[in-house]
């Protein structure tokens, strides 16, 4: 088991950056396991060896330290979307995009608690613009004519329905990718939007 000192001298021999990879990795499971309300600098110093004074160096304050997390977490999930293949129909990329959704929440609950299970949940800029993301996504339904709703209330509806299965997969009382998920997945996606319209065929003549 290693000393106090020992600790303290491995946090003086980091490069600035690994340092303030360390203060991120270690904050991030602290968060993540007591919340904000539980997240002590102390305990934080004493896990990464650095001083207090380190820390707002790299990064202002506690608050400040939090919202970076947050932030790094939707980046890391913003990121696993893109490394996807995604449909071209709207309506089936939002499919796609739920069940993306939940698939990250079930692989990385610690990320997802740190982004979405907090007290006092506040925006940051990398969560507003991952739900302008969505935003962008139920648009793109809209200006293909199928919407049956406003845009901000379907953007916000599908957020509820993602949110709620994810959360319910991470407490483990909901199997992801199951039935009941499909389920709520497919009902609020056909009361959200309308079927694409079918292209007339032409006649042999052209008319």
């Amino acid at each position: 088991m290693q000393t106090a000192a020992a600790v303290v001298k491995r946090g003086r021999e980091r490069t600035p950056g690994a340092t303030r990879a360390a203060i991120l990795a270690a904050a991030e499971e602290l968060l993540a396991r007591g919340g904000e309300g539980g997240f002590s600098v102390r305990e934080l110093c004493a896990r990464t060896g650095v001083t207090p004074p380190t820390i707002y160096h790299h990064f202002g304050d506690k608050g400040s330290l939090v919202d970076r997390i947050v932030d790094q977490c939707f980046a890391d999930f913003d990121r696993s979307m893109d490394r996807r293949r995604r449909p071209s129909d709207p309506v089936e990329l939002t499919r796609w995009a739920f069940d993306r959704y939940v698939e990250f929440a079930r692989r990385f609950p610690t990320h997802y608690r740190v982004m979405f299970q907090r007290r006092g949940v506040r925006p940051t800029p990398g969560g507003l613009e991952s739900y302008g993301r969505l935003r962008a996504l139920v648009t793109s339904i809209d200006e293909a004519g199928r919407l049956t709703v406003p845009v901000e209330d379907a953007t916000a509806a599908l957020w509820a329905g993602m949110h709620g299965v994810a959360s319910l997969v991470i407490a483990r009382a909901l199997k992801g990718g199951g039935a009941a998920a499909q389920l709520v997945r497919d009902s609020l996606i056909a009361h959200l939007t309308r079927p694409a319209p079918r292209r007339r065929r032409r006649r042999r003549n052209g008319t």
